[in-house]
């Protein structure tokens, strides 16, 4: 028993702590997308998405060692309709390490994939997420 409590205790204390980059945003809604280098936590605000009605994300980047990334671009496409969003988001930087991308807008129901730009250093990456809206 005592082994197993030391090798549980190493590994807590092996692991990276992402306390700077928390994954929960609050309101226990949202997504978190991970990549080999990347992971990111987002949720809608207002938490209820409606078709017609402009809504934002509350993202958190960062790399899998746990330190920040910039989110560089937001986009999103209805891949069966071929086309994307109407609206170009803006993305706001927020003193608390967290990012705000403003101006989305799901004009129809269905499936709509959100792809974030992300980068740290040199290294960038393009993360995605499906979003069915009935």
């Amino acid at each position: 028993m005592r082994r197993l409590l030391i090798a549980l205790m190493t590994l807590v204390m092996a692991t990276p702590a992402l306390a700077d980059c928390p994954l929960d945003l609050g309101r226990g809604t949202g997504w978190v997308v991970f990549s080999d280098h990347y992971m990111i936590a987002f949720r809608p605000d207002p938490v209820r998405v409606e078709v017609g009605e402009p809504f934002a994300l509350i993202l958190n980047v960062c790399t899998k060692g746990g330190d920040p990334a910039e989110l560089v671009a937001v986009e999103a496409q209805m891949p069966e309709h071929k086309h994307t969003m109407n609206y170009k988001p803006t993305i706001v930087a927020s003193p608390d390490g967290r990012y705000r991308a403003e101006g989305l807008v799901f004009h129809m129901p269905g499936r709509w994939e959100i792809s974030f730009d992300v980068r740290a250093g040199e290294e960038s990456e393009r993360l995605s997420h499906d979003i069915i809206l009935k």
